[in-house]
């Protein structure tokens, strides 16, 4: 006679509810990967929020806790990350957390992985759950400007959705490429150009960015020594300025291209000249350029190279040295536009008054870093014609050829009988 458990059953249960799951349409699917990825990123906003509350010296078990502010604070922020701007007393923030948008997408990418089919149903209606219901949050917490908020909240969680989730299915089940071949070659080169130079551009700044947190980590143990935190609010503290952290890249491309970045009225942050006002005691600003001038100013020179590499290393295919240029041209137009948005999605108010304005200035930053682009896509394509010069391509294969190869017979040692061949051995 078998006896049961509690455990027992809870397995059983968990067996019925993946069973249901496996058994239910692809389109369901869909539905879920939307829902989870808007429930689980908001608890992983909600859950700190709630700790800083209970952890306040003034709440208790039974009362004080304001655990309704602590759900609206959470919200908010959330809807941050999804470019709703953050109402407060102080003043409006609209600074966008990339961090946390960032995170938003890796959430929909492993929830797609586990849920979603490879159909375009269960895409979309992905997408569209989630925008669902991160435009449902934003009509209810926008307040007067509700309706502006909604219609930003949905677009954004669109534009974060969309390629989430279809990572996620294309790393569950494949992706066909067969209809690459039906595009342009031209338009293809040009996209693994300007796809490459802008993820080699934030890698450099992503660089240039820990080499100045290294130069100011005494600052940075300063400001977080003077705060005085307990041990929930400087780990909270932390994660919100680690949300910040691919913000402050985006401010470094703009530093690159020399044309620099603001944090707040009256500052500067640029190769070649620094303007510093007063800023919030804030660790992270302990990482921002602390120095101008001198090499410095040749910062710029590092788009250039990167943008000449990968002209130097990706694939020519079977283009003319017209259709060259014109993919080129294309590159440069792509770079552009790609960094006017990481711009305008890194800018905005971080509080009231000189911090009304804070980043990068779109338009300055996008035509100087396409004129480096186009600088460093001149460059690496001389370099490839002197690559490709007959003389350099005979003095490389006099190289190759006076290396030994493996096609050669070694020698016979003294003594050693060779091998009859095929007239002596009839």
């Amino acid at each position: 006679m078998s006896t049961r458990s509690l455990a027992s059953d809870l397995r059983a249960l968990g067996r019925r509810g993946i069973a249901a799951v496996k058994a239910a349409p692809a389109w369901l699917g869909g539905i879920l990967t939307g829902a989870q990825g808007a429930l689980l990123s908001y608890l992983l906003v909600l859950a700190p929020s709630m700790a800083v509350v209970a952890s306040a010296p003034t709440s208790s078990l039974s009362r004080g806790v304001d655990w309704s502010g602590a759900a609206g604070f959470a919200s908010q922020l959330w809807l941050l990350a999804h470019g709703v701007p953050m109402a407060s007393v102080a003043g409006q923030v609209s600074l966008i957390p990339l961090g946390l948008t960032l995170v938003c997408g890796a959430i929909l990418a492993g929830v797609a992985r586990r849920f979603a089919a490879r159909t375009w149903g269960s895409w979309v209606l992905a997408v569209a759950s989630y925008a669902v219901l991160v435009g449902s949050v934003a009509s209810m917490v926008g307040g007067p400007q509700a309706q502006g908020a909604t219609v930003r909240a949905v677009l954004m969680a669109i534009a974060i959705a969309a390629p989430s989730v279809a990572i996620g299915i294309w790393r569950a089940h494949g992706m066909e490429l067969a209809w690459l071949a039906r595009i342009p070659e031209l338009v293809r080169v040009a996209t693994r150009r300007a796809s490459a130079s802008v993820a080699l551009i934030v890698c450099a700044a992503a660089l240039a960015q820990t080499a100045w947190a290294i130069v100011g980590r005494e600052g940075i143990g300063d400001a977080a020594t003077a705060l005085g935190l307990d041990g929930v609010g400087a780990p909270v503290l932390a994660v919100a300025e680690l949300a910040y952290a691919p913000t402050m890249v985006a401010w470094m491309v703009a530093w690159l291209s020399g044309q620099g970045f603001s944090v707040g009225l009256g500052t500067s942050y640029a190769p070649d000249a620094l303007a510093v006002e007063q800023v919030p005691a804030l660790p992270i600003l302990g990482a921002l350029p602390s120095a101008a001038g001198g090499l410095l100013v040749w910062a710029p020179l590092v788009i250039v190279g990167v943008v000449a590499a990968v002209r130097v290393l990706t694939p020519r295919g079977a283009l003319s040295w017209r259709a060259h240029v014109a993919s080129d041209g294309l590159a440069v137009s792509a770079v552009g536009v790609a960094v006017a948005v990481v711009c305008l999605l890194s800018s905005g108010a971080a509080g009231p008054g000189r911090l009304e304005t804070v980043g990068p200035d779109a338009l300055p930053v996008a035509v100087a870093v396409a004129g480096l682009a186009a600088l460093g896509f001149m460059v690496g394509t001389v370099v490839r014609l002197a690559v490709d010069l007959p003389l350099v391509r005979r003095l490389s294969g006099g190289v190759r050829r006076g290396a030994p190869t493996t096609a050669e017979a070694p020698a016979s040692p003294p003594g050693a009988r060779r091998p009859a061949d095929a007239s002596t051995a009839r």
